[in-house]
């Protein structure tokens, strides 16, 4: 599935390694000390959604979507060491009844010819461990439930303007960086990043070990004063500390834990909020590589809406749109807890079948239903209409053919629970989709 795999800040994580002679000659193409490197990607989505849009739960409603976007890669690396890389990017959407008037901050569907990257990295200076990389970029650690640049969104979420100090040595890679995430809006050339709303990121893995382990700190500053706590509006400043930890045992189980931490202002209020995530997996010793796995993801909430404590977590800089809590994508990592089955298969090297199962409940009863972007939907505020938001089941089939096409297809429904029944009209949603994206 693309975006599930692993990647460190700036690596192109939707590329395969190209190996045909005709692509292969886009690459490594020598000019005196330059060496230059073109690659990109045309990916077409169409989706149908029932009792759902890409803004959240809507009873009665019905869009669809044929989804557009190519991004062009040009990089150009001087003496082998030296790097300048430029992503242009192209995303439109047709059929649909939304647009641009429904997303007056950030559009997660269009975003007319622009500037996605472009920054210059110089890594190993002198042979030394330090390096930077300057620009506009994506970044993305680990499993990207906690940085992830949500590229299964048309317009991709999160790219930034940031500046970022880097330490490679055999034991220890770090990035340090400062930087504002960038908004969607076809009518501005170039992208602009958020005005008011700055971070600061220090990134850390150890390296040498049985297992992965990512140790990292978040400084978030919205100085607009935009930020509406319990006891009144005022500025954001909250500090965000965690790891995550990844590791196989006997090769056939894989496991993963993650834990994040919070606290600061959001307003006038005090902040003490955490999120954690913890998944095992079993694949049989088979040709078919049958998965059966397990998780648990837990986001804190709020159990008093009147006591000047915010305990709402949310979700640091996660792919939001990443199948983490579903594929409907109607839920997010604040106020939640997922119980989550999933059971994938390959039959043969190039097709892949997923089935997830999920069960939501919300942590906090007083608290809202979030779904993405931390848009509270759905709230009781005496919590008289319980925890359970309901299930759903999702299934996908990835099939990728000659290194460069990848065709995917799947299904999402879900079944209302008590809380939803109680707080509105609530049927059954279902959505639909069919992708092919082409890369090189």
């Amino acid at each position: 599935m693309a975006g599930r795999s692993v990647a460190r800040a700036g690596e192109e994580t939707e590329k395969p390694n190209s190996q045909d002679e005709f692509w292969s000659n886009l690459k490594n193409m020598r000019a005196g000390p330059v060496t230059f490197d073109l690659g990109g990607q045309v990916r077409l989505r169409y989706e149908y959604d029932d009792g759902l849009s890409i803004k959240g739960f809507e009873p009665g409603g019905h869009d669809q979507l044929l989804l557009e976007r190519i991004r062009l890669d040009f990089s150009a690396r001087f003496w082998d060491r030296p790097r300048l890389f430029l992503q242009l990017q192209d995303a439109h959407p047709f059929l649909t009844r939304l647009g641009q008037a429904d997303f007056p901050t950030s559009s997660p569907i269009e975003d007319t010819l622009d500037i996605r990257q472009l920054y210059a990295e110089w890594l190993k200076i002198g042979d030394s461990p330090f390096g930077f990389r300057i620009g506009r970029q994506q970044i993305a650690y680990g499993d990207q439930r906690v940085f992830g640049p949500g590229n299964w969104g048309n317009t991709g979420r999160f790219a930034w303007d940031a500046a970022m100090l880097k330490l490679d040595t055999d034991w220890l890679a770090t990035d340090l960086w400062v930087g504002k995430f960038l908004t969607y809006q076809t009518d501005v050339w170039p992208n602009r990043s958020n005005e008011d709303f700055w971070t600061l990121v220090g990134y850390l893995q150890l390296k040498g070990l049985p297992l992965r382990l990512d140790l990292f700190y978040v400084f978030k500053y919205d100085g607009s004063g935009k930020s509406a706590g319990e006891s009144g509006a005022g500025d954001l400043s909250t500090h965000t500390i965690g790891f995550q930890v990844e590791g196989r045992a006997a090769k056939v189980i894989d496991l993963a834990c993650t834990f994040v931490g919070q606290f600061g202002r959001f307003g006038r209020d005090a902040v003490r909020a955490f999120g954690a995530n913890i998944k095992l997996g079993v694949t049989a010793p088979m040709s078919w590589k049958p998965r059966l796995g397990v998780q648990y993801t837990w986001g804190s909430g709020d159990a008093d809406p009147d006591d000047g404590v915010h305990q709402t977590f949310d979700g640091v800089f996660g792919g939001r749109d990443i199948f983490f809590y579903g594929y409907l994508n109607l839920f997010f990592w604040a106020n939640l807890h997922d119980a989550e089955v999933d059971f994938s298969v390959k039959p043969w090297s190039g097709l892949t079948f997923y089935v997830e199962y999920h069960h939501f409940n919300l942590d906090q009863a007083r608290d809202a239903w979030y779904t993405t972007g931390l848009k509270a939907y759905r709230r009781d505020p005496n919590g008289g209409s319980g925890t359970t938001l309901g299930d759903e089941l999702d299934m996908r089939a990835v099939l990728s053919l000659w290194n460069h096409l990848e065709l995917m297809a799947g299904y999402g429904r879900f079944f209302p629970g008590g809380f939803v029944r109680a707080t509105g009209v609530s049927p059954a949603a279902n959505w639909y989709f069919v992708q092919g994206a082409y890369s090189w």
